[in-house]
């Protein structure tokens, strides 16, 4: 599409196209350099556009008709040094927002045309506004017009020193009663607090967007539209307050920027006072969150300068820049591209130094912000839907507003690489990438850090076999034992009463089978009298085989740790009660807990080195034996809980039983040199030498793995 007057021949007079007769020209703020600047005003559509002065005397005298009359105008009666491409660049520019009568082709049509190839069809609409979508629901400006005499006495001095006074007698009231102040928190946990929270914090937005509106109109500015808007998903009330670009002071523009706030702090300091005089109930839980609650986080949000929020607006309008983001951006690009690949282009705009690091420490500080920040909503709403397009939502985040960003300036960095190509800063940046790419894709040496715990290759726990009272105790905690010695030795009174009283059933069966060739009856039951002998035997030899237990014995060879104390001769103890640990102190294990991640880089026999958690003790070297095929269902290591202090994130689940956060797996390693101090639990970490691998392999694994285990393949 070609340009009227743009694409004649240069000896041809150009002309100038009318502009709307709506627009108006506001004398606005002048720049950080003095600059005057006024401001376009298109009613119509509710758009703004400031100009400098230049720009405006240009605009000023327009009526010449034609590009080569202004620019000889503009020479001739201004001490401005613009030149031909100023005046066509501005043409461009009021073609461009749609500031003239006619488009740049003369169709009336045009424009038509340039709405339809700005709307979106339905699937892109909800890609770019499922997270933030804006609904006007009111008209105000009439409203607030006819109750603005009401809230009027709300602006004098007299009234901000009667809420600064009240605001005070809050924080003694609070300080006074801190403790029921605190606690009043509880009421939360209930389904009333929580709606009582949301009615409070509803009733407070409206108090701040109404401080907006109130003090827009107040300053002669019009409040079109009021409404509501979902930022991911999150209702959020707003106020149009734009037409306060029209204001040429800088002093009632912040003053609209921060009437929110303002107006959150006022009713704050009510709130304070009215829950230190109000009685324990409901009243007083909405005066405890209009006061706190919502109050912290209506400042934490509002007054964020890294969004475009009061904060944003207070800090714009305080340093006098306007569009300070994308003027922020421009430089924060600037720099990168000047670190990069050297100085090949002028600043974005003439500044001071100090202005320009500011701007760029602003831009980088946004960009880290917005990482975080995109990156945390991704996690959220796949959180919040179920997993299929929770998942597309996610990555719908991660490419669309972290991705996309750097790809498109890497596509800028493309489409200058000719410019680049002479700068020797940009070929020493394509040699540390080109090195830096090699690294990532060079398989190398890989270190594999899990936690661990050193131990005895095998140990019991000894327990009485019944019931019984100590009789002597043979050892004590750290002797060495060896197999079948006696450790303690029991007795029970009961029993030997059954001992005593089965052998004397023995010895009478006994007797009445040796006198049955003297005796009939005997004789007559001699097959009774022998059974019942076979009988009581057995029975005897039972109670002695549970006597001779109750001397109890070490089934290894070992150390006795973990003693008991109290275990003196003349107490009771039960089968439940242990009464000593028996470890195998020769042979010692290494037992370590391995993320699903990392197992695919260990394999049997390969190397590692275990290093105690207490540093005063050697580390040793170890083997990998053995790799468990599935992963720990119930956790059995405590030593390495993180309820235990250890570093595996484990929670207990229905049945008290612990549950690993994220799936782990057994691996077993043999020390390949003695363990002087095995009959003793030593957590610690192992360090493994894993098989070669590069680190960009190692993030795709992660990367794969991870989504085919929440997508549930």
């Amino acid at each position: 599409m070609s340009t009227p007057g743009l694409s004649g021949a240069k000896s041809q007079e150009r002309k100038l196209p009318l502009l709307r007769t709506t627009l108006q020209f506001n004398r606005g703020t002048p720049t950080l350099d003095g600059v005057p600047t006024w401001t376009i005003v298109d009613p119509v559509r509710n758009r703004y556009f400031q100009i400098e002065w230049p720009v405006y005397q240009m605009i000023q005298r327009w009526s010449v008709g034609t590009i080569e009359k202004l620019h000889a105008a503009m020479a001739r009666e201004t001490t401005c040094r613009t030149t031909v491409e100023d005046v066509e660049d501005l043409v461009k520019f009021l073609y461009a927002n749609n500031l003239t009568e006619q488009s740049a082709s003369g169709k009336h049509t045009d424009y038509q045309t340039q709405a339809q190839a700005g709307e979106q069809n339905w699937l892109m609409w909800v890609v770019h506004h499922y997270l933030f979508i804006k609904l006007p629901l009111v008209h105000p400006h009439a409203f607030l017009q006819s109750t603005l005499p009401f809230v009027a006495p709300l602006y004098t001095a007299v009234a901000g020193w009667i809420f600064g006074v009240i605001g005070l007698t809050g924080l003694i009231l609070v300080g006074r009663q801190w403790d029921a102040f605190v606690s009043t928190f509880l009421y939360f946990f209930s389904w009333r607090g929580a709606l009582l929270y949301s009615l409070s914090l509803g009733a407070v937005k409206i108090i701040h967007e109404l401080g907006h509106a109130y003090t827009a109109t107040r300053f002669g500015c019009r409040v079109p539209t009021m409404g509501i808007a979902f930022m991911v998903m999150m209702p959020v009330l707003y106020s149009d307050v734009s037409d306060s670009y029209r204001l040429t002071s800088k002093r009632k523009r912040l003053l609209i920027a921060a009437g929110g706030v303002i107006a959150e702090l006022g009713l704050a300091s009510i709130a304070l006072v009215a829950w230190g005089v109000l009685p324990d109930g409901a009243a007083r839980s909405i005066a405890f969150i209009v006061g706190t609650t919502s109050v912290i986080m209506s400042l934490a949000v509002n007054l964020n300068p890294l969004m475009r929020f009061d904060g944003y607006y207070l800090l714009a309008d305080g340093l006098g820049i306007p569009n300070l983001q994308d003027r922020a951006f421009a430089f924060g690009q600037w720099q990168l591209r000047g670190l990069l690949f050297g100085r090949l282009t002028a600043p974005p705009e003439a500044t001071s130094t100090a202005l320009r690091r500011f701007l760029v420490a602003y831009a980088w500080a946004i960009w880290l912000y917005r990482l975080v920040l995109f990156t945390g909503i991704a996690v959220m709403v796949y959180q919040y839907f179920f997993k299929a397009l929770g998942m597309i939502l996610f990555l719908i985040e991660i490419i669309w507003f972290i991705a996309m960003p750097i790809i498109r300036e890497m596509t800028g960095w493309w489409s200058n690489r000719a410019l680049y190509a002479t700068s020797s800063r940009a070929w020493g940046s394509a040699v540390v990438v080109g090195i830096l790419l090699s690294l990532a894709c060079i398989p190398h040496r890989t270190s594999i850090s899990a936690p661990a715990v050193l131990q005895a290759a095998s140990y019991t726990t000894i327990y009485a076999p019944t019931t019984g009272r100590i009789r002597q105790v043979l050892t004590r905690d750290g002797q060495r034992v060896a197999v079948g010695e006696e450790v303690m030795v029991l007795e029970n009174p009961s029993l030997e009463k059954e001992v005593r009283l089965a052998e004397t059933r023995v010895a009478m069966w006994d007797y009445r089978l040796g006198r049955q060739a003297g005796h009939d009856l005997d004789r007559a039951q001699r097959q009774v009298i022998t059974e019942s002998l076979k009988a009581g035997l057995a029975e005897l030899a039972g109670l002695e085989s549970k006597q001779d237990h109750l001397t109890l014995r070490a089934s290894m060879a070992g150390i006795i740790r973990d003693h008991a104390d109290s275990l003196i001769p003349g107490r009771w103890i039960d089968p439940k009660l242990p009464i000593a640990y028996l470890i195998d102190a020769d042979h010692a294990e290494i037992e370590s807990l391995v993320s699903v991640d990392e197992l695919a880089y260990i394999a049997v026999g390969q190397m590692g080195r275990f290093i105690p958690d207490d540093l005063t003790r050697p580390s040793c070297e170890a083997e990998v034996a053995e790799i468990a095929e599935v992963d720990e269902q119930e956790f059995t290591v405590p030593y390495l809980a993180s309820i235990f202090g250890g570093d595996i994130a484990v929670r207990k689940d229905d049945t008290g039983k612990l549950k690993a956060e994220i799936s782990v797996y057994r691996v077993r390693l043999r020390p390949r040199e003695a363990v002087s101090d095995a009959d003793q639990a030593i957590p610690g970490h192992i360090q493994i030498d894993g098989q070669p691998s590069s680190l960009a392999k190692r993030a795709w694994d992660h990367t794969v793995s991870v989504l085919i285990r929440e997508s549930g393949f």
